[in-house]
């Protein structure tokens, strides 16, 4: 791209007068007007607003209205670049007689706001120069002006290096993603803000609470949580609202030279009371606000532990700038701070534990903004649309899950723009509720913020210590743009204090459990722990007004992911509780967030609104059918946003839809497919369509957008399905100690084999009867099994009956004493299988008897996940395989069918196009093969008094045996050419297969084309 007449001109106006304005010739002011503005210009940025639109969705904020502490002097980022509402990148700008290429403390600063405002790329400039650096790199104040610096450029270099700065910081470049897949692309060097500041304060929780507890010897565990978690969120509240300009700047760290620190802070938290009536401050009883904290500030905590945390928040300690810190970026913090818990030991000792959902999860997942923010357009956004402020004072929104709250700062963003936008175009009507601020830029008032948050933000969560991050973030978001100077003037002029009370609102409950818990657990079987574990929560009366005028108008969230085995570890009760209170919940091994789905219907008014972020495997699982049967019922379903194998959470691998619903009649669904995330998040590009609600039932839902729709709807015509042509679909071998059972073979003696342990790291003599070769799923090609080193031991023997029986170990001493040892050798870790569930006799045997009983038959095998249909055959029997992870499925054909048949048509194109389109896809190409996909494959059966179709029933038999001999012939063919030879044979062969299965199937020539341009993709 050459560089556009405005640049050229740019460059050679700054060259004719270079010398003078190094010289100090023309200030910061001046040289952002005359250079830096149509630099950026020339990048397609409404520099000045010219479009004057309102300040939601400005292109650059001048000035970036934040208080920076440096030196105790207001000081913002000079511009920030912004998108849709959302900051992409800083500039920061330089008078030319900055030597930019080498001043430390210039590039401290635009690191130290791109980092904390957790942006991938800013810039700092003069013009004269361009430095670009990358802001997830860890600013320290003694850095080199070189570290982190990706990208520079002298002015003379602009015309020709106009095309690479363009694409990575023109308007249409930001747009289409290019930080994104900046930061995508390039390997992090450093720890992000929110990971920094995160292990941070979870330093400070495990110092603090060893600390109190030792001081405070008669404190108990759930008042030892809230002590620790209130002090760090007070600490931090004041911290930030420093930064920001509302507190005097070091009052914190200017505490640290007094004696007896915690008093003088007690003090201050004190005095924080008065200013802003938070229950973050409530330490004195006043009229409607109940329950104070005259605990907390009682406590005796040394001086060491609270300095060590002050320190840490000024610098030259503390890489932080909180004014630019977004209020989303500590959510994400907290989510994952709240997902410990403080124990008591019984040495009195602190421990820190993840909680046991966070366990079995793996890990706490904040909902990445961009979600967020379309779940709530897609919400709040349709309530909101043509109404004016007057009509919608009874609107209210709810979280059922808040967490840390991310959802609800979100929407309660969301109203203040709308609300904002709305008065701007009636000025006169609503004058009392806004000021201005600057040209184009108007707020609303401090006490129509906080109206807003009260009359329309409501949050439930179980884990108190949730509840009090809700509030808290919610606060910060309320103090957004406020100072020291309007919060005393509010408190001299109306008496009225900075912050709303958020009791009401934001609850601490379970949301699925209401006061009918009783009538199925009588009160006196429970202990303490258990009722605080299960926390009830009475809807009625805990948001009494709006359930009398029938519920919430807008339920949003991200409810738990828990599978019910795992929840019935730790929450039996209210396993059984769900089980017979919620349709969704009365069969089936379901997910809690089934369960989340019925609440929220329930929970919501006629014609609100209800978006969630959740797996979609209810989609097609046998749990899922009783909520799709309710939600087909009353043909709720409005939208569905489907991400496939895209993933949505980072470093987890999550398949995620958007739901939709909405609680009248729809006639209609609205359904999208998302196969490129960057594209979509930043463009909304995906593959859209209408499905009629008359397809939306209790079955399976499979939602085919575009052609393949049609050629779908083909096939499902089809009545007769792989499940009516099998005896049995059977999952793999479930031992609960692979590596204990599963061994690698070396060598063979007669009757013995001698095998490597991974667990032992040792080879053993075993007893070749007992060993199976076992494939894995990855072992597993079309028509063909890989050939494989590893063996399983198989502790079982045939009853007459047909049944499996575990040999006993007095048979083993007798006629299997090798591999009796080995299994001694492993006894202990046998044993202790499963919260040790094989202890006694049978220790040695399986933990699940699925399948053993047939998995030495002949078989037909497939993974239960591949890139394609990778069917093969088992002819003796003696190939075994496990379920789960890296397993698959056996399929026991009905002696009255072909095998060779059936196997010719589940690795046809036609049956894995269908497999595709109705399966779960995975990261990497992969689709699930799992029984209850494959079981619904369509399977044409063979009419035999019409001799077409015989003839080409019989034909693909013949193929399929013949492509079973190829394959064979191919794993014994020495030499390059033999190979080549063979796999056209192969090619040759499977096309004829295709072609005759696509003519049982009366495909039409477009379909077919259809389909193979589908497969060759």
């Amino acid at each position: 791209m050459k560089a556009p007449d405005t640049i050229i001109k740019l460059v050679e106006h700054f060259h004719s007068s270079i010398e003078l304005y190094r010289a100090g010739g023309i200030n910061e002011t001046q040289t952002r007007i005359e250079f830096i503005n149509p630099f950026f210009a020339a990048l397609g940025w409404d520099i000045n607003n010219e479009r004057q639109i309102s300040d939601i969705y400005k292109d650059v904020v001048h000035e970036d209205s934040l208080k920076i502490s440096d030196a105790n002097k207001a000081k913002a980022p000079d511009y920030s670049f912004w998108v849709g509402g959302v900051r992409k990148f800083f500039v920061e700008a330089k008078k030319p007689a900055v030597n930019v290429g080498n001043n430390m403390s210039a590039a401290f600063q635009v690191r130290r706001y791109g980092w904390s405002a957790k942006l991938p790329l800013s810039i700092l400039t003069d013009f004269e120069e361009f430095a670009v650096y990358d802001c997830r790199i860890m600013p320290n104040k003694n850095d080199s002006p070189l570290i982190a610096r990706i990208k520079h450029f002298n002015y003379t270099k602009y015309v020709e290096k106009w095309q690479e700065i363009y694409d990575l910081f023109s308007k249409e470049s930001v747009l289409n993603g290019s930080l994104e897949r900046f930061a995508e692309t390039k390997v992090k060097a450093g720890i992000t803000v929110d990971q920094k500041f995160l292990q941070e304060i979870e330093i400070w929780r495990e110092n603090l609470a060893a600390n109190i507890v030792w001081r405070n010897p008669q404190i108990e565990q759930r008042e030892l949580n809230f002590a620790v978690q209130m002090t760090i969120n007070r600490i931090v509240f004041l911290r930030i609202c420093e930064d920001r300009g509302i507190e005097p700047y070091q009052q914190l760290y200017n505490l640290l030279k007094f004696e007896n620190f915690y008093q003088e802070l007690g003090r201050l938290f004190i005095n924080a009371d008065y200013r802003y009536n938070s229950g973050l401050f409530h330490f004195q009883g006043e009229k409607r606000r109940e329950n104070p904290d005259d605990f907390t500030l009682n406590l005796t905590i040394d001086d060491a532990i609270l300095t060590l945390i002050i320190r840490k928040l000024y610098p030259p300690e503390s890489p932080y700038e909180f004014s630019v810190i977004p209020v989303e970026i500590l959510g994400q913090v907290y989510e994952q701070f709240l997902g410990k818990v403080i124990q008591i030991s019984a040495s009195r000792q602190a421990v820190i534990e993840d909680k046991p959902e966070v366990r079995k999860a793996g890990g706490v997942y904040y909902t990445p903004s961009y979600i967020v923010d379309y779940i709530i357009k897609q919400t709040i956004g349709k309530v909101l649309e043509n109404k004016k402020p007057d009509k919608i004072q009874d609107i209210t929104i709810l979280d059922p899950a808040c967490g840390s709250g991310s959802f609800l700062i979100v929407a309660y963003q969301f109203l203040l723009d709308w609300y904002l936008e709305q008065y701007l175009q009636n000025p006169k009507k609503y004058k009392n509720k806004f000021y201005q601020i600057s040209d184009h830029q108007w707020r609303l008032t401090a006490s129509e913020r906080k109206q807003i948050l009260l009359t329309h933000i409501y949050g439930v969560d179980i884990d108190q210590q949730a509840v009090e991050t809700t509030k808290l973030s919610l606060l910060l978001k309320v103090l957004e743009g406020e100072s020291g100077e309007t919060i005393t003037r509010q408190l001299q002029l109306f008496k009225e204090r900075a912050l709303p009370d958020l009791d009401y609102n934001i609850q601490c409950g379970n949301t699925l459990i209401d006061a009918e818990f009783y009538q199925h657990t009588q009160l006196n079987f429970l202990d303490e722990n258990t009722a605080y574990r299960v926390n009830i929560f009475d809807w009625k009366s805990a948001f009494s007004v709006i359930m009398k005028r029938g519920g919430f108008d807008v339920v949003i969230g991200n409810p738990p992911y828990i599978r019910i085995q795992a929840l019935k570890e730790w929450a039996a009760l209210e396993v059984e509780f769900y089980k017979q209170q919620y349709v969704s919940a009365s069969k089936g091994n379901y997910d809690i967030y089934v369960v989340f789905v019925e609440k929220g219907l329930e929970l919501l008014r006629k014609d609100g609104y209800l978006g969630f972020i959740l797996p979609h495997k209810f989609f097609n699982a046998q749990y899922g059918e009783s909520i799709r049967k309710l939600i087909a019922e009353g043909k709720y379903l409005h939208k569905i946003v489907h991400f496939g194998d895209q993933q949505v959470f980072p470093k987890v691998s999550t398949y995620t839809c958007l739901l939709f619903l909405r609680k009248s009649q729809q006639s209609d669904l609205e359904m999208e497919k998302v196969t490129d995330l960057i594209d979509w998040k930043n463009n909304h590009n995906s593959q859209t369509g209408i499905i009629n609600h008359s397809l939306v039932s209790g079955l399976a839902w499979n939602f085919i957008l575009g052609e393949d729709a049609n050629l779908f709807a083909k096939l499902q015509q089809i009545k007769s399905r792989l499940e009516d042509v099998t005896e049995r679909i059977f999952q793999g071998i479930k031992t609960s100690a692979d590596k204990i059972y599963i061994v690698e073979g070396l060598s063979r003696e007669d009757n013995l084999i001698q095998v490597f342990s991974k667990e032992k790291q040792i080879a053993y003599w075993l007893e070749s009867n007992l060993l199976h070769p076992l494939i894995k799923g990855g072992d597993s090609k079309r028509y063909y099994l890989s050939k494989t080193n590893k063996l399983i031991i198989f502790p079982y023997m045939l009853k007459n009956n047909g049944s499996m029986e575990l040999i006993s170990m007095n048979t083993f001493e007798k006629e299997y004493p090798l591999t009796r040892n080995y299994l001694l050798d492993n006894k202990d870790y046998l044993e202790s299988r499963e919260n040790s569930k094989m202890l006694g006799e049978n220790w040695y045997g399986y933990s699940r008897f699925q399948a053993l009983n047939v998995m030495a038959l002949p078989k037909i095998f497939t993974p239960d996940i591949a890139t394609g249909s990778s069917f093969t055959w088992d002819k003796t029997g003696e190939i075994f395989f496990t379920g789960g992870v890296a397993g698959g499925y056996g399929i026991l054909v009905k002696s009255i069918y072909s095998w060779e048949y059936i196997l010719g048509l589940l690795n046809s194109q036609v049956l894995e196009f269908y497999l595709k389109k109705s399966s779960t896809s995975m990261r990497g190409g992969y689709y699930s093969f799992e029984s209850r996909f494959i079981r619904n494959l369509p399977i044409k059966i063979i009419d035999n008094s019409q001799i077409s179709e015989k003839q080409k029933h019989d034909l693909i038999v013949n193929l399929v045996q013949q492509m079973l001999d190829l394959h064979q012939q191919l794993n014994q063919a020495n030499t390059p050419p033999a190979k080549r030879m063979i796999q056209q044979q192969i090619q040759a062969t499977d096309r004829q297969i295709n072609q005759l299965v696509y003519e049982l199937y009366e495909l039409t020539d477009a379909e077919i084309t259809m389909i193979e341009s589908i497969q060759s993709t």
